[in-house]
């Protein structure tokens, strides 16, 4: 437990050690605080090379922010591990992610280097039971699952090694950051691939390195001019800082550890010389993006499908009518030409298709002025001669036979 302010929280970030102050060990050494001791500590067990030993110190601290994270959820995974193997139960690592304890539980499987800190082992236990971690904890894991391939090919290796590995195995010259970054998203260093720029985002492991490195030549192109190829000079730290809007969560966009930090502005010493028409400051893609225009097509696709089907439904459901009616017409013709016949007037079938009913004017009103036109006056233009049509209704009605 760290006092930071005037609250006293769980060291559980790797910059919380720079709040606690360091005390004399058996050699007689002293640092400023924590986080240096454990990054000076831990390069006591390696060899530095002359004049690399602030890239040594900025790649240690760097793998201890991550070691820090990963402690504690590891923990939580061993927890599980050991409360079951105390029951005579094997349980798997990966299977232990997706398994919880009780809070009784948890408290009994208290690992070893927390042994001595319970109260800390005791806010953790808190956080792991609380209402709503469940659900965030399953959420970031099918979110995880999501990822559409693989984040690298380096395995272990860091991406210098990795370039030193690759230049070795292919018999070719040493490569620069920028090519060996792009190499570890194709394969590993084994492998036949080779950087082209023109390379469509398929030939990437993820497609978000595509968009990193197509943003990073973007915005070194505004730095250093037109004329400047990314594919001839290592990973820019000022450029990495535009195209990815600073660091986030701790990590730059690309290249995490060949950037020197050191050397590399902040992003508020960039912004504070920045000037209007000059290099832009991207905003960094988050990982749901991706996923957000995938959702926006698929709903764009299910829209018109579902469109699409209405229509054909209404087309239906218009054709059933229309048959339905055509045959309650045929069934009453049928019933009116029945009793016809038994009458001895029987009807002609019905024409499959009616021309539209002419338009037909009603005769004049007595006193209006077309019954007041004098003799061989013509017929309106409105008016149509019925004299034709009267011959076809019979003066008398047809003879009942009984």
């Amino acid at each position: 437990m760290v006092q930071v302010g005037e609250s006293t929280v769980m060291a559980e970030t790797f910059d919380h050690y720079a709040a606690v102050t360091d005390t004399q060990d058996r050699e007689g050494r002293v640092w400023r605080n924590k986080l240096e001791r454990v990054i000076m500590e831990m390069l006591d067990f390696y060899r530095i090379e002359q004049g690399f030993e602030d890239l040594a110190r900025q790649v240690a601290r760097t793998a201890c922010h991550k070691l820090v994270k990963d402690m504690f959820y590891e923990a939580r995974k061993q927890a599980i591990v050991d409360f079951h193997a105390a029951r005579n139960v094997r349980i798997k690592r990966d299977d232990a992610v997706t398994m919880t304890l009780m809070k009784e539980e948890y408290l009994e499987a208290i690992p070893w280097w927390m042994a001595t800190h319970r109260e800390c082992w005791e806010v953790l236990v808190d956080r792991w039971c609380a209402e709503d971690w469940v659900d965030r904890h399953e959420a970031c894991r099918q979110r995880r699952l999501m990822m559409q391939g693989a984040s690298h090919h380096q395995g272990s290796l860091s991406l210098s090694e990795y370039a030193a590995r690759y230049a070795s195995h292919h018999g070719v010259g040493e490569i620069n950051t920028f090519k060996a970054f792009a190499l570890s998203h194709k394969g590993k260093y084994k492998a036949d691939i080779q950087y082209n720029p023109e390379d469509p985002p398929e030939a990437y492991s993820n497609p978000s390195a595509y968009d990193r490195l197509s943003s990073y030549s973007e915005v070194a192109k505004e730095v250093y001019g037109q004329d400047y190829d990314p594919r001839s000079h290592d990973l820019d730290g000022e450029v990495v800082m535009r195209a990815g809007k600073g660091k986030k969560h701790g990590r730059y966009w690309l290249g995490d550890s060949v950037i020197d930090m050191a050397s590399t502005p902040t992003l508020s010493q960039i912004r504070a010389r920045s000037v209007s028409g000059g290099p832009s400051i991207r905003e960094r893609p988050t990982a749901t993006q991706p996923l957000q225009a995938q959702l926006e097509e698929e709903r764009a696709r299910r829209e018109h499908l579902e469109a699409t089907l209405a229509q054909q439904v209404q087309e239906q459901v218009q054709a059933q009518v229309q048959v339905q009616l055509q045959a309650q017409t045929q069934e009453m013709f049928s019933y009116f030409q029945a009793q016809f016949a038994a009458i001895g007037h029987p009807l002609q079938a019905p024409l499959p298709m009616w021309a539209p009913r002419p338009p037909i004017s009603s005769p004049p009103m007595p006193g209006s002025a077309g019954s007041n036109a004098g003799a061989g006056a013509g017929v309106g233009a409105g008016d149509v001669d019925l004299s034709a049509a009267r011959n076809l209704f019979p003066q008398e009605p047809p003879p009942f036979d009984p």
